[in-house]
C-alpha cells in the first residue's frame, strides 16, 4: 500500500485535508491527514500540498521533439513518460492532416499504444485511444494543418483507418460544410466514435445540422473557426446552444483570452467545457525555427507562430500549466478539475473509473505545490513522477 498523508484533496464535497490510500491500482480510502500507515506500506508526505484527479488531456499532437505522426510506438511510450511529469495522468494522441497510408499508419500505432499501456510495465500516462484531427477540414481554417493533405470526406478512408485502429478511434474532427461530412458524421457516431466539428466555416444551419448527426464534440472551440456575430452566430452558436457538445478550449492564456474562457464555462456550464493542450511536437524546445506539418514555425518560450500567416501553432503550454491559469483566472479548485479531468473522463466514458478522487477510482492523481508545479503524479497507481529515489522505485 501506498499512503500519501497530510494532502487537501479537491474532492466532490470540496478541499478536504486528509490522506489518501492507494492499493492494486486503485484508490483504497481516504482517511485522517495524519493517519498511521501500516507495516510495509510506503509513504510520501505531501506537507500540505493540493491532490486532484489526474490531468486527462484530450488534444495532444506531441512534445519535446516527439511526433504522434511519427506513428512509432517508441515515441509514444516517451512522450507517455514525459506526460507523466507534467501530471498528466491519461491522454489521447492526436493525429494531423497527412496523406491516407501515413494516416493509418499512425492509428494504428495509437491502437497499439492504447493496448500496451494496459499492461504493468508501461512507462507513462495511460492511452486512451487516438483523436483524428482532420484531414476533412475547411482549407481557409486550416491553422497549422497541411494545405496540400485537405481532402473530403470519404467513408472508405475512414473504413480503413477504423480497420486499422477499431475500438480506440474515439474523436474525430472535420468541417461540418464540407461535401459528405454529414453521412461521415453517422457514420462515426454509429461505430461508438465521438464526431468533433473543428477547422470549419460553418454557419449555423450547417453546425446545427451536424450536432443532430451525432456531432457532440467542439475542436478547440473559437480557434480555426468562424468568430461569433450577433447576426452571424457561426459554428459557436450551436456550441454554444446545445448542451451534448463538449467543448474543448486551450487555457493557455494565448490562444483564448482568460476573459473568454469564463465566459465560455458560464455559457456553457462547467460541465460541458474541457481544457486541453494541443501541444505540438515543438513544446519544450528551445527557441527559434521549425518544420511543422509542411510549413515553417517560428517558436517562442511563450508560443508556436506559423511564419506564413502569424497565426498560432499550436500551444507550448501543458495541461497543468492549465491548471495553474484557471486557478489564477479565478476558477475554484474544483472548476478547475472538471476542466482538466473530470469532464474528459465522462466524454470517453471514462466517468466512474477516471477524473476524480474517492475510495475505489483509478489511482490516478497529482499533488501540486502552491506555485501549481507538479511534485508527485500516480497513474494506476504507479510513480510515474516523485520526489527523490520514490520515482525510480521497483512498483508492483
Amino acid at each position: 500500500m501506498l499512503v500519501i498523508s497530510d494532502v487537501r484533496a479537491v474532492t466532490a464535497e470540496g478541499v478536504r485535508p486528509c490522506s489518501i490510500m492507494v492499493e492494486g491500482g486503485r484508490i483504497a480510502g481516504i482517511g485522517p491527514r495524519d493517519i498511521v500507515q501500516g507495516a510495509g506500506a510506503c509513504h510520501i508526505d505531501a506537507a500540505g500540498r493540493l491532490a486532484v484527479p489526474g490531468f486527462i488531456d484530450l488534444h495532444l499532437h506531441g512534445a519535446m521533439g516527439l511526433d504522434v505522426m511519427a506513428a512509432d510506438l517508441q515515441v509514444l511510450e516517451r512522450l507517455s513518460r514525459l506526460l507523466g511529469k507534467w501530471g498528466v495522468t491519461a491522454y489521447c494522441p492526436t493525429t494531423a492532416s497527412a496523406p491516407s497510408p501515413q494516416l493509418v499508419r499512425a492509428v494504428a500505432t495509437v491502437a497499439e499504444a492504447t493496448r500496451r499501456s494496459t499492461e504493468p510495465g508501461w512507462p507513462g500516462a495511460r492511452v486512451l485511444g487516438c483523436n483524428v484531427e482532420g484531414p476533412y477540414l475547411a482549407r481557409g481554417r486550416r491553422g497549422a494543418q497541411a494545405e496540400d493533405c485537405l481532402r473530403l470526406p470519404d467513408l472508405e478512408e475512414l473504413e480503413r483507418l477504423h480497420a486499422a485502429a477499431g475500438d480506440t478511434l474515439r474523436i474525430f474532427t472535420l468541417a461540418p460544410e464540407l461535401p459528405g461530412a454529414l453521412p461521415a458524421i453517422r457514420w462515426l457516431r454509429a461505430r461508438g466514435i465521438i464526431p468533433g466539428i473543428g477547422h470549419t466555416d460553418a454557419d449555423q444551419e450547417e453546425a446545427m445540422a451536424a450536432v443532430a448527426a451525432g456531432a457532440t464534440h467542439a475542436t478547440h472551440t473559437f480557434n480555426a473557426m468562424r468568430p461569433l456575430h450577433h447576426r452571424d452566430p457561426g459554428v459557436l452558436g450551436a456550441v454554444l446552444d446545445r448542451d451534448e457538445v463538449l467543448a474543448e478550449v486551450i487555457a493557455d492564456g494565448r490562444h483564448v483570452h482568460p476573459a473568454v474562457v469564463r465566459l465560455l464555462c458560464r455559457a456553457k456550464g462547467i460541465t460541458r467545457v474541457a481544457a486541453v493542450s494541443d501541444l505540438t511536437p515543438l513544446a519544450g524546445c528551445p527557441p527559434g525555427e521549425y518544420d511543422l506539418y509542411g510549413g515553417r514555425a517560428v517558436l517562442t518560450a511563450e508560443a508556436a507562430v506559423l511564419k506564413h500567416s502569424g497565426s498560432l501553432a499550436g500551444s507550448v503550454v501543458p495541461l497543468s500549466g492549465a491548471f495553474r491559469n484557471l486557478r489564477e483566472w479565478g476558477f475554484s479548485p474544483e472548476e478547475a478539475v472538471c476542466l482538466t479531468s473530470t469532464n474528459a473522463a465522462g466524454h470517453l466514458g471514462l466517468g466512474e473509473r477516471k477524473g476524480a478522487l474517492r475510495p475505489g477510482m483509478d489511482a490516478d492523481l497529482g499533488v501540486l505545490d502552491d506555485d501549481g508545479a507538479v511534485f508527485l503524479t500516480l497513474a494506476m497507481g504507479r510513480i510515474l513522477h516523485g520526489p527523490g529515489p520514490l520515482a525510480a522505485a521497483p512498483q508492483k
